[in-house]
């Protein structure tokens, strides 16, 4: 993993690790951070790569769902600070790429200048929200329309190593099992190198799973079957599993169990033994690290007649 300050990681070595990890005999894990920090704890953990998901970049960024409210730049800023953060390879959701050909082929060279390792662009028709709702109807776009988009994303890329995924919310609109076959089929033919559907009925998945047929990896979202092993997802047929929301869904229950308590109380007594000391959180950080390069640098300094800046203490609060 990379250390602040100084990243020492390639975006072409994270996005050759992504294509490896894929095509790999076990599944790949993919959750989704919900900042740089959650980020740096779950690969500290041994997470190997994320989803930079449009949820929780619209969650954390504007506090709304998942609406279509946020910009292509505002979701770049999410992604790319995960990347930034970690080093390891992220799978940036691209929603419907903000627009047509042109749209995507902007978006494309943004995220990958980035440095995120993947991109996935879905079939939804604007204005686009989470499969999941099931209070809004799911309109998808004629597929010509998607493999032109699926086509502009493969040509713009600079770097071969970057992925383009492609999803298909037709299973969640309804369309059925032989539908999103023949849009999948469609967007692997295109050239789409994973194919993400999301789906909250797992019979639906199982079957689509069954006929799918090509050797182009298949994803799916565990948001309403988190206790499916991944002997059970491989033995249905896919190569990687995606955890969007358990993070932030883990992170607001502690916050609301010890704030609670403590407006109940007035102390945070109670959160010892619940919570990260700040001497953890500021190591995670990269504390240490900073201190021993601003010294290394500031000595070499002073050796040519500079005047040193203040070298901070590891001991001293973090507020």
């Amino acid at each position: 993993m990379a250390q602040f300050p100084v990243r020492w990681s390639s975006p072409t070595a994270a996005r050759l690790r992504l294509r490896e990890l894929m095509s790999a005999a076990d599944v790949l894990v993919l959750p989704g951070p919900f900042d740089a920090t959650s980020a740096i704890l779950m690969a500290r953990i041994g997470f190997e790569a994320f989803w930079g998901g449009g949820y929780m970049g619209s969650a954390t960024s504007l506090g709304v769902g998942d609406l279509a409210l946020t910009t292509m730049t505002e979701q770049l800023r999410f992604c790319s600070s995960i990347v930034d953060a970690t080093g390891l390879p992220v799978v940036a959701d691209c929603d419907d790429g903000y627009g047509g050909p042109l749209q995507v082929a902007r978006t494309v060279q943004a995220f990958e200048r980035m440095g995120v390792a993947a991109m996935v662009f879905e079939d939804q028709a604007a204005p686009k929200h989470c499969a999941f709702y099931d209070e809004f109807p799911l309109r998808l776009i004629e597929k010509r329309e998607m493999v032109a988009k699926l086509k502009t994303a493969l040509d713009v890329r600079s770097d071969s190593s970057t992925m383009i995924w492609a999803r298909s919310d037709a299973l969640a609109a309804g369309l059925g099992v032989a539908e999103t076959l023949d849009r999948a089929h469609t967007y692997a033919d295109a050239g789409a190198e994973a194919i993400f559907v999301p789906s909250g009925n797992l019979d639906d998945l199982k079957a689509y799973a069954s006929g799918w047929g090509r050797p182009v990896p298949l994803v799916m979202s565990c948001v309403n079957f988190g206790d499916l092993s991944l002997d059970q997802i491989k033995a249905m047929g896919f190569a990687a599993r995606l955890d969007p929301a358990a993070v932030i869904l883990a992170a607001l229950q502690a916050v609301d169990e010890v704030m609670t308590e403590y407006h109940r109380t007035g102390s945070l007594a109670h959160a010892a033994g619940r919570s990260k000391t700040s001497k953890q959180f500021a190591e995670m950080l990269g504390i240490d690290t900073a201190v021993e390069l601003e010294s290394r640098y500031l000595v070499a300094s002073t050796a040519d007649g500079a005047v040193p800046g203040r070298v901070p203490s590891t001991t001293a609060s973090h507020a």
